[in-house]
């Protein structure tokens, strides 16, 4: 393993800490489970997860079980807790899907920034468009209201858009019109969860032109995640016809999760289409070792170096944000010691390699 202790981290996606610790164990284990809330047991026989716990023991100087872990943290000052954190973990930025915990429950911006870590705020669009859905009085108001927010999202201080259609209707995302569209706004009216696909799919593409005159990266989750989504519909080469189609030319795609299972895939797409990036997450879901390597390999072997980033994908809890950053040192750091070893990498070219995945392919892109 090449030891990369002394690279700075950049958390390429995460969300904003809790503002309130959660105050039973079944609440602090949510985060770190997939599944449903009353499965939610089953996390404490995750591997990721009692590693986690005792690399958390470790740290926090308890006994090496949930319980104590739990307990210790919830004594803890949220924005302080996170700062703490960010400092032991040597994480210097973090790239913050604010769409989850909803406001007011996670952390501001701002509240993050005052702790000295440099913070890239993304627009969920899907928060959006559900939340003008309810009040939009016509299609086309809805879509004067959605259009006016996409635009005003640079200066408003956003550094990125983020959707969520994969846990939606999946990644196969068409090409739309808009009396279509309205037809699914019509049918979609009544809630503010947007589900109809024909409308999900054309507000996505509606954005990608605000996106590539402002400069805003799109990030798309991809393979893994809550058990609301169909996995056969996440893998990311469902993508192709939209990448081929030329309306996202231009456009930063990240992909999330390192599309896990679909790794292959999306590294592949990051090799061929320039404007795709494969984002690696360390923490969230839980993975454990051999997948983590299996992805890192994976994604090293294919896509460019240049477009591969990481991230904790921490899910409301700052002790996310640490632990994905010490997975990402000892897993990244055996994958790109293995490419020394097998004579495609100098050693230099691998810690390189290391420096950009960790940070610099975040900060080139977002900030």
């Amino acid at each position: 393993m090449i030891d990369l202790t002394d690279i700075p981290f950049v958390d390429g996606h995460m969300h904003p800490p809790l503002r309130v610790q959660p105050s039973t164990l079944a609440e602090y284990r949510r985060p770190w489970y997939e599944g449903h809330d009353e499965d939610v047991a089953l996390v404490a026989d995750l591997v990721p997860y009692r590693w986690g716990i005792r690399e958390l023991a470790g740290w926090i100087g308890c006994e090496a079980d949930d319980a104590a872990v739990h307990a210790a943290v919830a004594a803890k000052e949220p924005a302080a807790w996170l700062g703490s954190l960010c400092e032991r973990s040597r994480t210097t930025g973090l790239v913050l899907d604010t769409g989850y915990p909803i406001p007011p429950d996670g952390l501001s911006t701002a509240e993050v920034r005052a702790l000295g870590v440099d913070v890239a705020p993304l627009l969920r669009l899907e928060l959006v468009a559900g939340t003008l859905l309810a009040d939009a009085p016509s299609f086309g108001a809805f879509l004067e209201a959605f259009d006016a927010q996409l635009a005003s999202a640079r200066s408003d201080g956003y550094q990125g858009l983020k959707s969520v259609v994969a846990y939606r209707t999946g990644l196969a995302v068409e090409l739309v019109d808009a009396a279509a569209a309205e037809q699914a706004f019509a049918r979609n009216r009544g809630s503010c969860r947007i589900v109809e696909k024909a409308l999900l799919d054309f507000l996505l593409v509606r954005s990608l032109a605000t996106a590539r005159r402002d400069d805003l990266p799109v990030q798309l989750h991809a393979g893994y995640g809550d058990r609301d989504l169909d996995l056969r519909l996440v893998d990311p080469l469902w993508l192709r016809p939209l990448l081929e189609s030329g309306v996202a030319d231009g456009v930063p795609l990240v992909l999330l999760h390192g599309a896990w299972p679909w790794t292959r895939g999306a590294a592949y797409l990051a090799a061929v289409y320039p404007n795709v990036w494969l984002d690696v997450a360390t923490c969230i879901p839980p993975l454990g070792m051999q997948a983590l390597l299996d992805t890192w390999r994976q994604a090293l072997a294919v896509a460019p170096l240049s477009r591969i980033q990481a991230s904790s994908d921490a899910a409301g809890l700052s002790e996310h944000v640490a632990l994905g950053a010490e997975r990402c040192r000892r897993s990244l750091g055996i994958a790109v010691a293995e490419l020394v070893g097998s004579g495609e990498l100098s050693a230099g070219a691998a810690e390189d390699a290391a420096q950009m995945i960790m940070g610099g392919n975040a900060r080139a892109l977002y900030w």
